[in-house]
């Protein structure tokens, strides 16, 4: 069991949000059009990208534990929409994802591979279910 814990900041400017946690700092920012400084990706897209790192370190993982398994590239594209409301809430409504892997692997073994990499996505695992994901798996 993990537990992890960042501390978020708002910054008198903006939107600007500073994010630390363990020994890191990173900034959020929204656009100019949503009064921001854009300064900074916004939290969806940090979403997106904690979707795609989580992918890329679980592959790596997967290849560290496999010694039969050399990963040549791996490269993971989330796209993300988004809904707004009446209310002026909105929610990530979906997600597409595509997965690019060369490897040493035959064409079974790899295709058993990237659907390794989604199912032991951390990240993954705690959107599936509340964000609908088309995944798609390319060479």
């Amino acid at each position: 069991m993990g537990k992890y814990i960042v501390h978020s900041t708002l910054r008198p400017l903006g939107t600007q949000v500073m994010n630390q946690t363990g020994g890191h700092s990173y900034l959020a920012d929204e656009p100019a059009v949503a009064k921001g400084t854009d300064a900074a990706p916004n939290p969806v897209q940090y979403l997106l990208g904690a979707v795609g790192s989580c992918m890329s370190v679980t592959a790596r993982d997967i290849e560290n534990s496999e010694p039969d398994l050399t990963i040549k590239k791996f490269k993971v594209d989330v796209t993300g929409e988004t809904a707004h409301y009446q209310d002026g809430s909105s929610k990530v409504t979906h997600m597409t994802i595509k997965l690019t892997a060369e490897t040493n692997l035959s064409a079974e073994d790899q295709h058993f591979f990237m659907n390794e990499v989604v199912r032991k996505c951390t990240v993954h695992a705690s959107l599936e279910g509340s964000v609908p994901m088309d995944i798609e798996f390319a060479e």
